[in-house]
């Protein structure tokens, strides 16, 4: 079953891939997320079905593009939620301005991890210890 949805989707021309991404169910959004054409893959998000635990997932894949992931943190829908927030602040490709406005957002245990964490820039790192420092009054 699988197997015949990866073929079907690797057959299909970028018309039919897009309106897949946009109307179909959770295995072949799975798919075309991964999808190296940004279309299908921004598609796959503006998907009406898409759950918040597959936006957690797509967040946290290091493999998305900058664009899928500026257009989740700028999405007020996906910004409510905390996890899609955290996800997106820990992803070493989510672009810098969109993380330094997330971080105010975080728990300070998540802000002490993060600036930390070696995978994220250097300048994210800097404002989370900033702002971790801040909140506890050193």
């Amino acid at each position: 079953e699988r197997v015949s949805v990866i073929n079907r989707v690797m057959k299909m021309g970028m018309k039919d891939r897009v309106k897949l991404a946009m109307k179909g169910d959770r295995e072949a959004r799975n798919i075309l997320i991964r999808d190296p054409n940004r279309i299908v893959s921004q598609a796959v998000v503006q998907n009406p079905r898409i759950t918040e635990q597959e936006m957690e997932k797509i967040a946290a894949m290091r493999s998305i593009s900058e664009d899928i992931l500026r257009s989740i943190a700028n999405d007020r829908q996906w910004a409510r939620s905390y996890a899609i927030v955290h996800n997106l602040a820990r992803n070493p490709r989510t672009p810098i301005a969109n993380v330094l406005s997330i971080l105010s957002r975080l728990h300070l245990r998540d802000l002490n991890a993060l600036s930390k964490n070696k995978n994220v820039s250097d300048a994210v790192r800097r404002q989370a210890l900033r702002l971790s420092q801040a909140r506890t009054g050193k």
